[in-house]
């Protein structure tokens, strides 16, 4: 028997899935406004892998959603995948979250003509595959898509926000809120497992899209520094 650990932090929703012979044995998933994907990750791969009745040592390789979605959970997903896989000495299978989410609008709306996966990228841009099925950030706007014709689906977590922008689209649009999850990785990760499509574990990084650029920290005493070095109280 084939078991993958399947991991999916590149949204608000942490997912584990442990997949066995293509099929999903367990799986354990909370969506959280705070993102504790830190504080529960590992807790979870631990609860799905005991569950299954395995032991860490009973995996054949570990799969991760490689985004591109949130850089933090990203982060998280990709350390902890890789951190096992460099425990366990097993390989690792990086899968798109984009078409993760294409899976999952197969499922849920086989009717759909198209479907198009839309992860929230802040504003109204949304990260979602091109016409090549490469992953890109792009802005809705009237014209989105237009060279589809018919009923089309778009899910994820930046699907809503894009409903009134779209209203008057000719495409005929259906919209579904909706997060990546472990469990549509079973049959990709199957499929790579056997053939053998590995990542380097040492060199792998998710696919961010966007370069990071940092925040200005927050000061919860009102306290910033003034020229001269003294500390200012700027809510007096």
């Amino acid at each position: 028997m084939t078991h993958i650990l399947c991991l999916e932090t590149s949204t608000r929703n942490c997912s584990v899935a442990l997949v066995e012979d293509g099929a999903v044995k367990a799986v354990a998933e909370v969506a959280s406004e705070q993102y504790s994907h830190a504080e529960r990750l590992h807790a979870m791969i631990d609860d799905i892998v005991g569950e299954a009745g395995l032991q860490p040592g009973d995996l054949d390789a570990v799969a991760v959603g490689a985004g591109p979605g949130s850089f933090t959970g990203l982060r998280i997903g990709a350390a902890a995948a890789k951190g096992l896989c460099a425990a366990l000495n097993v390989p690792l299978i990086a899968i798109s979250s984009l078409e993760l989410l294409a899976i999952q609008g197969r499922t849920s709306a086989p009717k759909a003509q198209h479907v198009v996966p839309a992860i929230d990228a802040r504003r109204m841009e949304i990260y979602t595959l091109n016409a090549r099925g490469k992953a890109e950030a792009v802005v809705v706007e009237q014209g989105f898509c237009q060279e589809l014709e018919g009923r089309a689906l778009l899910i994820g977590d930046g699907a809503l926000k894009c409903r009134d922008m779209l209203a008057d689209s000719k495409v005929d649009w259906t919209f579904q809120e909706a997060y990546p999850t472990a469990t549509a990785m079973a049959g990709l990760a199957t499929a790579k497992f056997e053939k053998e499509q590995f990542e380097d574990v040492a060199r792998f990084e998710p696919d961010y899209l966007k370069a990071f650029v940092a925040g200005r920290p927050k000061d919860p005493l009102g306290l910033r520094k003034t020229a001269n070095g003294n500390a200012q109280n700027l809510g007096s």
